[in-house]
């Protein structure tokens, strides 16, 4: 059993708990009514045992409830079973004995069988609802039928009735009450089994939403991932462009200071050639007067 399944199961336990106060409660208040307004009513139903079934009712009841309020992961498989399987069989026959007090043949409370095949539905899958149908026919056919045949007391509803002892009434309610138990089961399969397949559906679309979530998990810490390595590589790209403006300012620099040294260079230069221009000059007018002065030589010379 699945843990799904396991709560659901213990969802539906704990409903029925909560119900059977009530269910047990109007029982109870519904005998002591009937007893107070009616004194010839079930005189074999004395208030005694009227609170004896209350005792035993509400204890039963008590103990269900003492062991399904507890975790559904503290409560083994085992124990959910036999809990469950307690809820319907447990009942028949308790009201198995307020069938018999009341009146078996005389009485109405034959319907109270039919409450168990709807618990037995929303516990049960086919072939324990099955069962307990049949466990309430053997339940209520046998208590009748023992009793016609006076192998226990019948226990008169009213004052005055005469369907004990009818073979004829005797017959006729235990065909009739096995026909409507088995359309009541029948009734029972099908809506249990319609209710079980709409679960199993919804359990799969669970699993197919539980597998889709995990995926898209999977792939939000890939993106966690993948955002983490961009964030990185945007900072180290960040700090490779601070380093590249940084270069380039370098290298604006050292270009500015090249073309200021050229500037001086080409300066210098022109200044350098301008003298070599003047040198030449001089040496041309040095050589000049030289020439000069041999001529004025040459002249004076001859002069003498």
């Amino acid at each position: 059993m699945d843990i799904f399944e396991k709560q659901q199961r213990l969802e539906a336990i704990q409903k029925i708990v909560k119900v059977r106060w009530f269910n047990a409660a109007v029982i109870i208040s519904l005998g002591l009514i009937l007893k107070i307004q009616f004194s010839g009513w079930a005189p074999g139903f004395e208030y005694v045992k009227i609170g004896l079934l209350a005792v035993v009712a509400f204890g039963y009841n008590f103990i269900y409830w003492f062991f399904i309020r507890r975790p559904v992961e503290k409560i083994s498989d085992r124990t959910l079973n036999i809990i469950a399987l307690c809820q319907v069989v447990v009942d028949q026959f308790m009201y198995a004995l307020v069938f018999y007090f009341t009146g078996t043949v005389e009485s109405i409370a034959f319907l109270l069988f039919y409450i168990t095949i709807l618990v037995a539905s929303s516990l049960y899958k086919t072939r324990g609802i099955i069962l307990s149908g049949i466990l309430a026919v053997i339940l209520h056919n046998g208590t009748l039928i023992i009793e016609y045949y006076r192998l226990i007391p019948h226990i008169t509803a009213y004052p005055g009735t005469v369907w004990f002892g009818n073979s004829e009434m005797t017959r006729g309610k235990v065909i009739g009450f096995t026909f409507y138990m088995a359309v009541a089961v029948a009734f029972s399969v099908v809506l249990s089994n319609l209710i079980r397949n709409r679960e199993a559906r919804l359990r799969q679309e669970r699993d197919k939403v539980k597998e889709q979530s995990n995926v898209l998990m999977l792939q939000t810490q890939e993106l966690s991932q993948t955002k983490d390595y961009l964030h990185e590589a945007l900072t180290k790209s960040d700090a490779a462009r601070v380093e590249i403006e940084k270069t380039k300012t370098d290298l604006e620099k050292a270009n500015l200071e090249l073309q200021a040294k050229l500037r001086e260079l080409e300066k210098y230069g022109q200044v350098t050639t301008g003298r070599e221009l003047r040198m030449i000059e001089l040496k041309d007018k040095i050589k000049t007067m030289e020439a000069r002065m041999k001529e004025l030589e040459l002249q004076i010379n001859k002069k003498q």
